[in-house]
């Protein structure tokens, strides 16, 4: 989204970024011509003040609570559906988008993750004259039975949405029951200005550094999802079979159970978990081979920047997005979910005959931000040239808030 939004001020739009909370990530890349807006009215943690100061200061408020919270037409919007009523913090949450909405009356709302879908749309319901709402989807549906009821209520009222990948915009049709021609495949802008810079900086891990056995690699949450139990077992038959060394970049919920799991498998010497890193891309440009063993993904940004970078990789061909990626397998193996033995092969494989860097680097390229930054920009003139809003703004520089 910071890519996204950074593009769009380039080509001369103005951009507000909505925020939901005040703990914020990424803030060297948060454009200095955007404004930002957040709707929690607590104060930012210790950490955020120590690392984001100058964006914390740039903050406005958002105030949900100088009226009280209309029920009835939160209720109207969700057509009565007493299986789906919104909780207390996503009434105010979408009262708060209202009243943004309300004060700066942007031609185009994208909001992005999960939560800020469902309070958008809710939010602009209660609007009488609403901007049009084109969500980003960027995982496969997989939503509890309240969240696909909402979202059933909600989702009709967007003008159109945006999925990262093919994969993702055909599971929002047969889920949700959007046609398919409301719906745009724009592949996120993953290969940016950063990613080219930080493949040329010096890793901070002495493995890439010393001449020793091959890397191979993996980044993401620390989470159920990413299968990294998998992927250590895939290992362990690899390092059976050869010297070679693992890292996995992120940090989550999971930290404990992998090293638990790092210890039976006795790969305390060869695995390493580093946590967050600022910059993966020295890693992915130096590393032997990435490796993604997801349960299921959307459009996986960690495989297109290991492309991007050059790096060998093996994927699991999970829902969705790495066929798409590797182009059903030419560009990287693809093996079942789950199938560490599978996993172990493809890995030792690639290893033993890895591609040629540059044409992975050529194919990463298509997902560059330009491509995604001018794709979004068409599909938002579109929209709201169709909209044709009573209340839209006059100016040839359009406003967008992407929450």
């Amino acid at each position: 989204m910071l890519a996204l939004a950074g593009g769009l001020i380039e080509r001369g739009h103005k951009v507000d970024l909505v925020l939901f909370r005040t703990r914020i990530h990424y803030a060297d890349e948060v454009p200095d011509d955007a404004r930002l807006f957040v709707l929690s009215s607590h104060r930012p943690d210790r950490r955020t003040e120590e690392t984001a100061g100058d964006v914390v200061s740039r903050l406005t408020p958002v105030s949900s609570t100088s009226t009280p919270l209309d029920w009835v037409r939160l209720a109207g919007a969700l057509d009565w559906d007493p299986r789906c009523l919104p909780g207390r913090l996503l009434a105010r949450q979408a009262k708060a988008v209202a009243s943004y909405v309300a004060r700066e009356n942007p031609d185009c709302v994208l909001p992005s993750l999960p939560r800020p879908k469902i309070a958008t749309l809710l939010g602009c319901s209660l609007l009488g004259d609403a901007p049009p709402v084109v969500p980003t989807v960027r995982n496969i549906i997989q939503y509890s039975d309240r969240q696909r009821r909402q979202a059933g209520h909600l989702f009709p009222k967007a003008a159109h949405f945006i999925c990262v990948s093919n994969g993702v915009s055909e599971s929002l049709a047969s889920s949700i029951g959007i046609p398919r021609d409301r719906i745009t495949t724009i592949y996120n802008p993953v290969v940016t200005r950063h990613l080219r810079a930080g493949m040329s900086q010096p890793p901070d891990h002495p493995w890439l550094l010393d001449g020793g056995a091959p890397v191979v690699l993996a980044a993401g949450r620390l989470t159920p999802q990413k299968d990294y139990p998998t992927l250590l077992k895939a290992f362990a038959r690899l390092a059976a079979r050869r010297p070679c060394r693992l890292i996995i970049l992120g940090e989550g919920e999971c930290r404990d159970e992998l090293e638990r799991l790092i210890h039976e498998l006795n790969l305390t010497g060869s695995v390493s978990l580093p946590g967050w890193v600022e910059n993966p891309f020295a890693f992915m440009s130096r590393a032997s081979l990435f490796v993604l063993s997801s349960l299921h993904e959307g459009l996986p940004g960690v495989l297109i920047q290991a492309l991007a970078c050059g790096c060998p990789c093996v994927s699991t061909d999970c829902p969705a997005g790495p066929a798409e990626v590797l182009r059903d397998g030419e560009l990287g193996p693809l093996v079942p979910v789950g199938d560490e033995i599978a996993l172990a092969d493809a890995m030792a494989r690639v290893l033993d005959e890895p591609p040629d860097p540059q044409r992975l680097k050529e194919h990463g390229a298509r997902f560059s931000e330009e491509r995604a930054v001018a794709a979004c920009e068409d599909l938002i003139s579109s929209v709201v040239g169709t909209a044709g809003r009573t209340g839209a703004r006059a100016e040839t520089s359009k406003q967008t808030a992407c929450a």
